[in-house]
C-alpha cells in the first residue's frame, strides 16, 4: 500500500516564491485536506498552478468547481513547503442498474512542470481510493476521470487493470452504463456519450501550447496514440471521459508491480 499521507486542518504554505523556482532536485511530498479546511491562500495559489499551465482560466470558475469537491490532495515541496501541485476528488454514490456504487471524480489536476516524474501524486490517490473502497467492501468502487491530456490518461491507464476506454477492446456495456449515469448528469449537454468526450460549447479552459504536447515519438506509443485518435481535440479543451476500477487488493498488485521493476530493472 502507498505510504502514510496526513489529513490536517490546515495547508502549512507560509511563503509564496515565483511560479516554476524549485530546487535543482525538487522532491514533493502529499497531505490529503478537506476543501472546507482550505484558505485563501492556498486556494490563490492552486489557481496560480493553474494560470501556469492553462489557457482561458477563470478565479469565479476555478473557486466554484473547487467547492463543489469534498477533497483535495496537495503537493508540498520537501524543503519550502510551497504548493506545487494539487489534485481535486469528488465523492459519487450512484444507483445504475438497480445496483448501488460509489465513485471518486477527479477535478482540476496539476503539477508544476518541475516536478513532473513523481510518484507522490499517484500514491496519495490510491490511497485515497483504497480508503473509500474500504469504507464500502459490499459497493463496486470507481474513479471517474477526464482527460485532456495524455499525461493525465496515461496516470489511470498504466496503473490501473481495468480501465475503459482502451485500445485493447472495447468498453463493455456495465461500465458504459455507469459512465453514461454520471457524465451525463455532471455535465449534461456537453458528454457526447459514443465518443466518450465532453465537448463545451463555449470556449473552455485548455492546456497551453507548450504543455503536454503529443510529438511523433509519443505516437508509436500504443496508449498515447489511442488517446490522440479518442479525443483529436484535446488541444482546444475537449476531454475524454474515462472510468477505472479500485478492488480492495490492487494496492498490493501495484506494490508488487514495483518491487519486481525494481529487482529486473
Amino acid at each position: 500500500m502507498a505510504p502514510e499521507t496526513e489529513k490536517s486542518s490546515s495547508p502549512d504554505h507560509t511563503t509564496m516564491p515565483l511560479l516554476g523556482q524549485a530546487p535543482s532536485r525538487p522532491e514533493v511530498y502529499a497531505n490529503i485536506h478537506s476543501i472546507d479546511n482550505l484558505n485563501s491562500l492556498a486556494i490563490d495559489r492552486m489557481f496560480q498552478l493553474m494560470q501556469l499551465h492553462y489557457e482561458n482560466i477563470h478565479f469565479e470558475q476555478f473557486k466554484a468547481d473547487l467547492m463543489e469537491k469534498d477533497d483535495v490532495i496537495l503537493l508540498h515541496d520537501k524543503e519550502s513547503k510551497v504548493i506545487q501541485g494539487f489534485s481535486t476528488l469528488l465523492k459519487v454514490p450512484m444507483t445504475v442498474n438497480k445496483k448501488q456504487i460509489i465513485g471518486v471524480f477527479s477535478g482540476d489536476t496539476v503539477l508544476n512542470k518541475s516536478y513532473w516524474g513523481t510518484t507522490a501524486l499517484g500514491k496519495a490517490f490510491l490511497k485515497y481510493l483504497w480508503q473509500v473502497k474500504a469504507t464500502h467492501l459490499s459497493k463496486p468502487t470507481y474513479w471517474f476521470l477526464i482527460s485532456k491530456g495524455y499525461k493525465t490518461y496515461l496516470l489511470m491507464a498504466n496503473n490501473f487493470k481495468t480501465h475503459y476506454p482502451r485500445f485493447e477492446k472495447s468498453t463493455p456495456q456495465h461500465f458504459k452504463d455507469v459512465m453514461n449515469a454520471f457524465y451525463s448528469k455532471k455535465f449534461s449537454e456537453n458528454y457526447i456519450a459514443k465518443n466518450d468526450l465532453i465537448r463545451f460549447t463555449k470556449p473552455s479552459c485548455h492546456l497551453k501550447g507548450d504543455i503536454a504536447e503529443i510529438s511523433p515519438t509519443h505516437l508509436k506509443i500504443p496508449r498515447v496514440r489511442f488517446f490522440q485518435s479518442k479525443n483529436p481535440n484535446w488541444h482546444k479543451g475537449d476531454e475524454l471521459t474515462c472510468i477505472a476500477e479500485m478492488t480492495f487488493w490492487m494496492p498490493l498488485a501495484y506494490s508488487i508491480k514495483k518491487l519486481f521493476k525494481g529487482i529486473f530493472q
